[in-house]
C-alpha cells in the first residue's frame, strides 16, 4: 500500500473509531425489578416499597440491588426497561448530568449538580449501611429513602419523619448552593451509578442508582479514544510523510 492509501485508511479508521466510541462514563443497558425491597415506608397516602431493590442489570442480579430516587413515577414486579447508565465521577465533567431524571435544565424537577450531590449522599449511605450523618443517629433505610425522594419532588413530599427531616436539612446545608463542594464530591463517586430509564417523560419507569456497574463497553471509552487520537496521529504522520516525498 503507497503511502498516500495507507494516510486515507489512517483517517478512515480514525474517523470510525471516533463515531463508535460511547461517551465517556456512560453506557446503555437493560433495568429489571423483580420485586424486593429492604423496607417500607409510609405516609397518608399509604405503604411504599422503600430501601434497597432486587434487581438486575443486562439480564444479571445486581449484587449491591438497585435504589430509586423517583417518588412520582411507578414499577411493577418483573418490569424491564432500557437506561442510560452515568457512572457518578462524570456527571459534570462530562456533562452527563444534563441527561438525568432530574438534572436536565429543561425539566422543572431539576435538582442540579448540589441535589444530586445531596441524593448520592443519602444512597450511599445506604448501600454502606450508615445510621447516622453529621450528628443524626438512628437513620433506618426507610428514612433515607424518603429524604431522598422528598428532595426529588417539587415541594417535598409528606409524612416525613423528624429524623428524615433533619436529615434532609443537614444535606441541604451540606451542599446547598455550593457548587464547587457538590462537583468535587461527585467526582469521588467512581463506584457509584445512576441508571436514567430512556426515554424520559411522565409514566416512564423510575430513575435508579447502583454500584459497581460492569461495563465493558462504556468503561472502555477511554482507550477508545486513546486509540482515535493514535490513528489521528498515524494519519498526519504518513500525509507529512506523503508531502516530503513528493
Amino acid at each position: 500500500m503507497n503511502l498516500k492509501a495507507q494516510g486515507l485508511a489512517a483517517v478512515a479508521a480514525s474517523a470510525l473509531l471516533c463515531m463508535s466510541a460511547p461517551a465517556f462514563g456512560q453506557t446503555t443497558v437493560s433495568v429489571g425489578y423483580t420485586g424486593g425491597y429492604s423496607t417500607t415506608w409510609g405516609n397518608s397516602g399509604g405503604d411504599y416499597g422503600a430501601g434497597i431493590y432486587t434487581g438486575t442489570v443486562n439480564g444479571v442480579t445486581s449484587a449491591s440491588g438497585i435504589i430509586c430516587d423517583d417518588f412520582n413515577d411507578e414499577i411493577a414486579s418483573g418490569e424491564t426497561w432500557n437506561a442510560k447508565a452515568y457512572q457518578v465521577s462524570t456527571l459534570v465533567s462530562s456533562g452527563n448530568i444534563n441527561n438525568t431524571l432530574f438534572g436536565n435544565p429543561s425539566n422543572p424537577n431539576n435538582i442540579g449538580v448540589t441535589g444530586y450531590a445531596e441524593v448520592a449522599t443519602l444512597v450511599s449511605m445506604m448501600f454502606s449501611g450508615g445510621t447516622s450523618y453529621g450528628g443524626i443517629t438512628g437513620i433506618t433505610q426507610a428514612e433515607l429513602s424518603s429524604a431522598i425522594w422528598d428532595i426529588t419532588t417539587p415541594g417535598g413530599i409528606t409524612g416525613l419523619d423528624s429524623i428524615a427531616s433533619a436529615l434532609v436539612t443537614a444535606v441541604e446545608k451540606a451542599f446547598g448552593g455550593n457548587v464547587s463542594a457538590a462537583t468535587t464530591y461527585l467526582a469521588s463517586l467512581s463506584d457509584l451509578w445512576i441508571l436514567t430509564p430512556t426515554p424520559l417523560g411522565p409514566g416512564e419507569p423510575q430513575e435508579m442508582w447502583t454500584e459497581n456497574l460492569a461495563v465493558p463497553e462504556g468503561g472502555a471509552a477511554l482507550m477508545y479514544l486513546l486509540l482515535a487520537t493514535l490513528f489521528c496521529g498515524w494519519a498526519f504522520f504518513l500525509r507529512n510523510r506523503e508531502r516530503a516525498g513528493v
